[in-house]
């Protein structure tokens, strides 16, 4: 059924094309384009000689690399920091780069040394669905990478981040951003349909970022970055508190008690 979907949509971008290659020139060229966030990688405890209670991977695109923060602990990298490190000796290790697909985070690990890790946390799709991936490619990219966090890394608990409401973006004009829209859709109903498979894997749905509401809910509430296409402090603060809950939820003898944080807490990290 996934596969008809797709087919039915490929035949609508073909004959939209002219519009869309249009309206894809237009957003390159309009687009704020926002750096990644300046601020350590590689949050440490000061108490991190110990056993570490927490020792969590990010890794993905874009959004795990914080784009639309203004500083590394206001991103999702260091929000997660900040209420882990309450719980016991903590590392959080953020790899990742603007514009990653699949591919590019399946190759990273590739070339990453081997590595404990108690959870990840993944953050790729958005460009897959620009880029146009297959849904196939998607697929053995989701199972492959799963496969590897899970016998190179050691991971315990595995997230995939949802897809965000591609649909809603107010950076894209439509039809382009229906069409994107839907396609985000596909890929992560094959997501789930790939990580709910694994015992050590689930999906982390932020409902803030994937409402069902329009472009207009989302301009106003707070939780898009000037771009229109990255989430904001506001918004990396729900996705980070979302991951600690579902973390906690499925693995609470690693992750401890979650307690909601916001980027303002008073926490030194050191390198």
């Amino acid at each position: 059924m996934i596969y008809f979907k797709v087919l039915v949509l490929n035949l609508i971008i073909v004959l939209l094309l002219p519009v869309i290659l249009l309206q894809a020139l237009w957003v390159r060229k309009k687009t704020a384009v926002l750096p990644e966030p300046d601020g350590e990688r590689v949050l440490t405890s000061a108490d991190s000689k110990l056993l570490l209670t927490n020792n969590v991977l990010v890794i993905g695109d874009s959004a795990a690399a914080g784009v639309g923060a203004t500083t590394q602990m206001g991103a999702l990298t260091g929000l997660l920091y900040l209420n882990l490190v309450k719980h016991g000796p903590t590392r959080v290790t953020l790899n990742a780069k603007t514009g990653f697909k699949s591919e590019d985070v399946l190759n990273l690990l590739h070339e990453m040394p081997a590595e404990h890790f108690s959870s990840v946390l993944v953050s790729i799709g958005v460009n897959d669905v620009t880029k146009f991936v297959p849904l196939k490619r998607w697929r053995q990219n989701i199972d492959a990478i799963s496969t590897l966090l899970s016998d190179k890394f050691g991971c315990e608990t595995i997230l995939f981040t949802a897809l965000p409401p591609i649909h809603c973006f107010p950076a894209l004009p439509q039809p382009l951003r229906a069409l994107l829209g839907y396609r985000a859709r596909l890929l992560n109903q094959a997501l789930a349909d790939s990580v709910t498979a694994r015992a050590n894997a689930d999906v982390l749905y932020v409902s803030a970022l994937n409402v069902s509401g329009t472009m207009t809910d989302i301009q106003q509430s707070g939780l898009m970055a000037e771009d229109g296409f990255h989430p904001s402090t506001k918004g990396y603060e729900i996705w980070a508190n979302s991951a600690l809950e579902k973390f906690s939820t499925l693995y609470s003898t690693t992750m401890g008690t979650t307690k909601k944080v916001t980027a303002e807490t008073d926490v030194t990290a050191t390198k």
